[in-house]
């Protein structure tokens, strides 16, 4: 018999989870400040193209400072000391896939990233299918600050849920 070993995967949220703010907030206070003129494109990027492509207009168009950025450092703490626990930790964020992507490259913590790009938005069940495509329907832990991010007894999914946010509601 070949039984396959499944992947252990911790998949992290990003906004209000590592990053106590919300990129998308973050992107539109940055626009209002510097480029306050663009306010009406992003609004019919949004309304004719959809979301993917406002959160892709938003990032090439406002300043983004890794020093800016308010890190949760009791989750950067909990991942590094159980990061043997787990066979892969993914970075998965509804934030636009750059931002992510930084985000990691400047933590170092992560072995991959995963965010919205102009085709999905990387929110809700669409993380779920992601990471169950991606890596085979691993056991994975998820650590967010919504459980309708990941609404696993919705979708009949057998994981492990696991939340973990710096905002000061605590979800069980």
């Amino acid at each position: 018999m070949n039984s396959k070993k499944r992947l252990t995967v911790l998949a992290v949220d990003l906004d209000h989870t590592l990053i106590d703010i919300d990129m998308i907030h973050y992107g539109l206070k940055q626009l209002l400040v510097t480029k306050p003129y663009l306010y009406p494109i992003l609004f019919f990027t949004f309304l004719f193209k959809g979301k993917t492509y406002a959160k892709k207009y938003l990032y090439e168009n406002s300043i983004f400072e890794i020093k800016n950025i308010p890190f949760n450092n009791a989750l950067i703490e909990y991942i590094n000391e159980h990061k043997d626990n787990y066979d892969h930790i993914i970075l998965i964020s509804g934030s636009y896939y750059k931002y992510v992507q930084y985000i990691a490259d400047h933590l170092k913590i992560f072995d991959s990233v995963a965010g919205t790009n102009n085709k999905l938005n990387m929110i809700s069940i669409n993380k779920v299918i992601y990471l169950n495509k991606k890596f085979d329907n691993p056991i994975f832990d998820y650590i967010g600050d919504s459980r309708k991010d990941i609404n696993i007894p919705k979708y009949n999914i057998s994981t492990f849920m696991l939340i973990f946010t710096t905002r000061s509601k605590q979800y069980g």
